[in-house]
């Protein structure tokens, strides 16, 4: 087994407040300093040991001579908050009408336009995809590429990117389980973790190409790190491939007014199923959807319904359950992005952001909510206008 550098060690260091870093820096040379052949993407600086990082860094940025440089942090799939509900719910007799999120975004008057088409692919860099999963059947491809193991098999290790897969295109009128906002697009599944559900911000990105050079209408990232410089020239990568990036906020519930406003990222709050933002609190921690002038759009994400992994719940033949959390609305967005281009695959990623956005509705002040929250069928029909 291929276990990238340092992966093994960051289980301990993932929940810090402050993101700990690899020791190394990403950086983006600005096209004026490109030598010829020279890749327009993310590189990693990996100073001498015991250097000063934080030297480096600002003499790296004081030169003039790169896009952005920042560190290349470890990033985790954020807190993944099951719902008390969820413990109650006979997992044997699972109903559609537990996805309260459908109803909120309208998809079912979206669905008497389109599903989702078969030839538009959505990557989900995540924990991996149970594509054996009986409400998945069909809708994941088979192969897709491990970042950890170096293969093409994409078999999670946490049930995180089973969760975030099956809200996105869970088959539908199949008598099982749920369904995703998208049930009729492909998912490519893209495995960026380690079983601790530990990444790094250069995978992330490297993640991110790699779904767009395959093709993705749509990337789906659930994790923190949104805060990274890396991740707008990421997204800026691929746009310049046709597909729209979207990125969850993150659960720690905090006023984020100093997070880089991302141009070419689709940031993603959370709701509860009263339009409010998400929040939670227990005996041990609270937190909720994180807020401030990054947020782009609000969706569902407050005990949402979906599919999870066989082995990491042990519920038999129907492993469904609850959760909540960033992680949870934004493969609602990233649904609602493959049902746009759906109907008109020749659109860019900058006009089905604005589609997204111009379709929200209103529920309280942009600092919070952005945009709004999303709104399925809104969505499809400024979409059927562009044809």
């Amino acid at each position: 087994m291929k276990i990238i550098a340092g992966l093994l060690l960051l289980s301990t260091i993932a929940q810090a407040e402050v993101p700990a870093n690899t020791g190394e820096l990403l950086y983006q040379i600005k096209p004026a300093f490109q030598k010829s052949g020279q890749t327009d993407y993310i590189r990693v600086h990996r100073p001498r040991v015991n250097s000063d990082l934080d030297e480096i860094k600002q003499k790296m940025i004081d030169s003039g001579r790169f896009t952005f440089v920042d560190y290349n942090t470890i990033e985790s799939h954020d807190v993944d908050l099951e719902s008390e509900e969820a413990q109650k719910l006979k997992v044997d007799d699972p109903k559609f009408q537990r996805q309260w999120q459908h109803e909120k975004v309208e998809t079912l008057k979206a669905w008497d336009t389109t599903r989702g088409d078969n030839s538009i692919l959505v990557g989900v860099c995540d924990s991996g995809v149970e594509r054996l999963h009986e409400d998945l059947k069909g809708r994941v491809l088979t192969k897709g590429y491990d970042f950890i193991d170096l293969d093409t098999d994409a078999n999670p290790v946490t049930s995180h990117g089973t969760f975030v897969a099956g809200l996105i295109a869970a088959t539908a009128s199949n008598t099982l389980g749920g369904a995703g906002v998208s049930p009729n697009v492909k998912i490519l599944p893209l495995r960026i973790t380690n079983s601790k559900g530990i990444t790094s911000m250069k995978i992330i990105t490297d993640c991110i190409k790699f779904a767009a050079d395959a093709g993705a209408r749509v990337i789906n990232v659930s994790f923190t790190g949104i805060q990274n410089r890396s991740v707008e020239a990421a997204g800026r990568y691929a746009r310049s491939r046709g597909a729209l990036l979207v990125y969850s906020a993150g659960n720690q519930g905090i006023n984020r007014s100093k997070w880089p406003d991302h141009r070419n990222v689709v940031a993603v709050g959370a709701t509860n199923i009263n339009d409010q933002r998400w929040t939670y609190r227990t005996e041990d921690s609270s937190g909720g959807s994180n807020y401030g002038p990054f947020i782009d759009l609000v969706a569902p994400g407050h005990n949402v319904y979906s599919t999870t992994t066989y082995v990491t719940h042990n519920q038999g033949s129907h492993p469904y359950r609850s959760g909540s959390g960033t992680s949870y609305s934004a493969p609602i967005v990233a649904g609602i992005a493959a049902l746009i281009y759906s109907i008109n695959p020749n659109l860019s990623a900058s006009e089905v952001e604005r589609i997204l956005k111009n379709s929200a509705d209103q529920i309280g002040n942009q600092y919070t909510f952005g945009a709004g929250r999303v709104n399925a069928y809104q969505a499809v029909q400024m979409a059927i206008q562009t044809l």
